[in-house]
């Protein structure tokens, strides 16, 4: 419990509001009062006394000074050294995993550094702080086995998203340092509905606030280098109040890496982080000595703000689902750092001994030829150009098509569906293939995904682009499918599209595909007896893409009536088709959707030269013309409009019940290993998006059979990637060190490390090559 509360105390969003808004606090009781207060928003189903009793020994009668000195103690308990380098301890790695998600752990690693040198014979902080923070502030957990599995093999990442990677400890420091500068990319999210949910969720903030925060952020650290570094006197009448402060004050002492580096300290850093990491160590240690009411004040207001900026860029345990992740990525608060790519290569090092061997990074490709060289560029320049990154891994690029929602009004479509992201993504490929053609990136891409919300669109959306690459000789294709999803049978069936429409085959990859896996009791349960609200459209497909998998196992027999019952209730209802139908023909109409509207509804005439097209058309003319009729009414605006009414079903509403919906499960996962693809699993990720809330109730000891698993369940090929780095706050190693850790609660240590083996060559046998 002291642990939560100490996390509570240093991230705690009410007293920042009342710092930005009233003024620093001198009394004890109120940080109780305003901490107890957000706890219990937090946690409401626990009794007063659960907090308060702790609160009152943790916090009662002591000074903000002495709270936070606590505060981090605590929380650095769950680490230790070994030598010159920090780990966390094996038995605290998950509950780091939290904490880190809302606390700086440059902030905590640094107290113990000074704890460390305050309470033994060490003194050398500068050699601590160069080995420490070298290239990354994550720790991870000490296993000999492990670690010497991780450098004996090395590690293919899989799956990361070249955006997204930066951790937010490093972002911070730019932000402080060109503040000019972030503004532009910041003010770019003004507007953004999605932004806006996020600072709400927070608290009262805008984004206004959000900048106003930093500036005083900048004007708070000047004051405390001041205090601590330069013997300045205390000036105790000076405001850092919203309409207190002074936006346009000059600092003291600036830089455009570090306040720190233009004194004369005498200390050898290269990095910003680095220098921040001391100015932490020296404060910690000027808060203790001299025990100043007004500099316990100040210190805390820049952690409090500090903490808001994390929270801003990382997944919080209560953000669950593709939305909230969706939020981060359009705040535009990492964009001035990732600029450029280096330091991002750097960190991939991590804190101890390079693991990594291949590094597959996903970014989202340009629709305008100079914007996509100029992306490509400083991609393969920020790893060519750092040759200590170039000798330790490999780099190599899939690009990813984006995912977009049709937004137009139904009654306004007189085209088809997603006319604006199948005219884009065209687009896109045209470009991507014109700068694969230049030398320095032909042998740099190796593979092709679609990515971001599977809400907004489906596999049939990118499925001519795909198809149309594999014709022209590509073979390497991965397609993010299953991750979040309304109903599990539409996670089930995204995969399913992706797989049949895109034409995957032998050597390819579905990404997180979480919903041939999750336990669908939990899933239900974690609904908390919720009806769920979706498109008719979208459950009638849902039905029909059960049918599918249904009709020839005898074991659906008796399920199949009323499953063909609904499917031609809701078909009528959504496309009122006078002409007789079998329940064949509507299946059919169903996997024709794979075909290019623009081309089998002849808004758009194929050349002689493009044979692929043409092909298509050839293909699409071939099919039943009840079937292009079907295909040609499901992209009609009336019909588009009542596919989109809203309905309300049960989520183990008949036939699907926890057992069926696992039958199915099953079949998928029959399907894709019967194709011979491969599935990747990001377990950070998938704990924050979906509706789990500790690793082992992922799926992936499901699909290793080692728990929730039957016998003669088929299990898939699996490969292990990170995601979002910095969004997730973990790296590879980590993910690896999480498998290791839950594995190592249901086997032998041997058959863990064994486990662990198998998914890192699974991970390099469908490594993507040219």
């Amino acid at each position: 419990m002291k642990p939560y509360i100490a996390l509570s105390f240093l991230g705690s969003h009410r007293l920042l509001e009342y710092f930005y808004l009233k003024g620093f606090i001198n009394n004890s009781n109120q940080i109780e009062e305003y901490l107890f207060s957000e706890i219990h928003v937090k946690d409401p189903y626990k009794p007063d006394y659960v907090y308060k009793n702790v609160m009152q020994d943790f916090i009662q009668d002591k000074s903000i000074g002495r709270c936070t000195i606590d505060s981090f103690k605590e929380l650095s308990k769950m680490l230790e050294f070994r030598g010159e380098r920090v780990y966390v301890k094996n038995e605290s790695f998950e509950r780091w995993q939290e904490i880190v998600h809302s606390v700086s752990p440059l902030q905590i690693i640094s107290y113990l550094i000074y704890d460390q040198c305050n309470q033994s014979y060490r003194t050398d902080v500068e050699i601590l702080i160069n080995s420490i923070f070298d290239k990354s502030a994550l720790p991870s957990i000490f296993d000999p086995q492990l670690d010497q599995m991780m450098a004996r093999d090395g590690l293919n990442e899989m799956h990361m998203h070249l955006n997204g990677t930066t951790e937010a400890d490093f972002v911070w420091q730019d932000a402080l340092a060109e503040p000019s500068k972030f503004y532009t990319h910041f003010r770019e999210s003004f507007g953004n509905t999605y932004v806006t949910d996020q600072y709400l969720q927070l608290g009262n903030f805008e984004q206004d606030d959000f900048f106003r925060l930093l500036i005083i952020a900048r004007q708070l650290r000047d004051k405390i280098i001041g205090i601590v570094f330069d013997n300045d006197e205390l000036k105790v009448d000076e405001s850092f109040t919203k309409d207190g402060y002074d936006l346009g004050k000059s600092l003291n002492y600036a830089s455009s890496i570090h306040p720190l580096k233009n004194m004369n300290l005498d200390v050898n850093f290269q990095d910003s982080w680095q220098y921040e990491a001391l100015f932490f160590i020296r404060s910690f240690h000027y808060l203790e000595s001299e025990q100043s009411i007004y500099f316990a004040n100040v210190f805390y207001y820049y952690l409090l703000i500090y903490a808001f900026f994390q929270k801003m860029l990382v997944q919080q345990k209560s953000q669950v689902g593709f939305d909230q992740f969706q939020k981060i990525t359009l705040n535009q608060i990492r964009e001035l750092t990732e600029e450029k790519y280096q330091n991002r290569y750097r960190q991939l090092h991590g804190m101890y001994d390079n693991s990594l061997c291949v590094l597959e990074g996903r970014f989202a490709p340009k629709d305008n030829l100079v914007k996509s060289f100029k992306l490509l560029k400083s991609i393969r320049d920020g790893y060519v150009k750092n040759r200590e990154v170039r000798k330790s891994f490999k780099l190599i690029l899939v690009p990813h098509f984006v995912k977009t929602l049709d937004t137009r009004n139904p009654k306004n479509i007189i085209t088809f569906r997603d006319l604006a992201l199948r005219i884009k993504t065209k687009r896109t490929l045209i470009v991507l293939l014109d700068t694969m053609k230049h030398s320095d990136y032909k042998d740099l891409i190796v593979g092709f995904d679609a990515a971001a919300n599977e809400l907004h669109a489906s596999p049939e959306a990118f499925a001519p682009t795909f198809r149309k690459l594999r014709f022209l000789g590509y073979s390497n294709f991965t397609y993010h499918a299953g991750e979040d999803f309304i109903h599990i049978i539409s996670g089930l069936r995204m995969v399913y599209e992706a797989v049949e429409f895109l034409d995957m085959r032998s050597g390819n990859r579905i990404g997180h595909a979480t919903a041939l896996g999750i336990d669908p009791k939990l899933w239900i349960n974690r609904l908390y007896e919720s009806k769920l609200t979706l498109k008719k459209g979208e459950w009638l497909d849902n039905l029909i893409f059960s049918y599918e998998l249904m009709q020839n196992d005898g074991k659906f027999y008796g399920h199949l009536g009323k499953l063909q019952g609904d499917i031609f209730k809701y078909f009528q209802e959504i496309y009122n088709y006078q002409k007789p139908l079998n329940i064949h023909q509507i299946i059919e109409s169903w996997k024709a959707r794979k075909y290019d509207p623009i081309i089998a509804l002849k808004w758009r005439e194929p050349s002689i030269f493009e044979e692929f097209d043409s092909q298509e058309l050839e293909d699409f003319n071939h099919l039943d013309i009840s079937i292009q009729e079907l295909y040609e009414l499901y992209h009609a605006g009336e019909c588009i409009e009542r596919y989109n009414k809203m309905i309300q079903i049960e989520p183990d509403q008949a036939p699907f019940t926890e057992e069926v919906l696992r039958d199915l499960q099953n079949i998928m996962i029959q399907h894709v290993n019967d194709k011979n693809i491969a599935l990747e699993t990001l377990p950070t990720s998938n704990v924050r998006i979906s509706y789990y809330k500790r690793y082992d109730e992922h799926h992936l000891w499901r699909w290793l059979g080692i728990q929730n698993y039957n016998e003669g369940d088929p299990k898939p090929t699996v490969v292990v990637g990170s995601d979002d780095t910095g969004i997730f706050m973990t790296n590879l190693r980590n993910e690896y060190a999480h498998i290791y850790q839950t594995l190592n609660k249901y086997e032998d240590q041997k058959t863990a490390l064994d486990t662990v083996e198998q998914l890192n060559r699974n991970s390099k046998a469908f490594t993507f090559h040219l």
